[in-house]
């Protein structure tokens, strides 16, 4: 198992967010679109994916995996053990912040 200690927290976003996508409980994340002259700027894939709440509101939510750092090899598993993947974690500080700023710009309502 490969185990990447010095990736970046943008790194990070992107290998546990897709690692998390396969988990049902919220619908498509985000969307990868390049700005275009005249127009408000870029989107970029983020794990951000899309739940409803009681009363019907749809929220966006910050889904990404602690770590995909797993000793288990369950054979259904993206994050199995023998699957050759990048392995990484946050530290709970880097997901404390990634939380925080995506919320402060208004990209998501809590986290998953």
């Amino acid at each position: 198992m490969l185990i990447q200690e010095s990736l970046s927290v943008q790194e990070k976003l992107e290998i546990l967010s897709d690692a998390a996508k396969y988990d049902v409980a919220c619908t498509s994340s985000g969307v990868d679109r390049k700005g275009k002259a005249g127009t408000i700027g870029n989107a970029s894939k983020a794990g951000i994916c899309h739940s409803f709440s009681a009363d019907g509101r749809c929220i966006s939510l910050l889904k990404i995996l602690f770590t995909n750092q797993c000793i288990y090899d369950c054979k259904y598993c993206i994050n199995r053990s023998s699957n050759d993947v990048v392995r990484t974690a946050f530290t709970p500080e880097e997901v404390c912040q990634l939380t925080i700023q995506f919320y402060r710009r208004n990209y998501i309502e809590g986290l998953f």
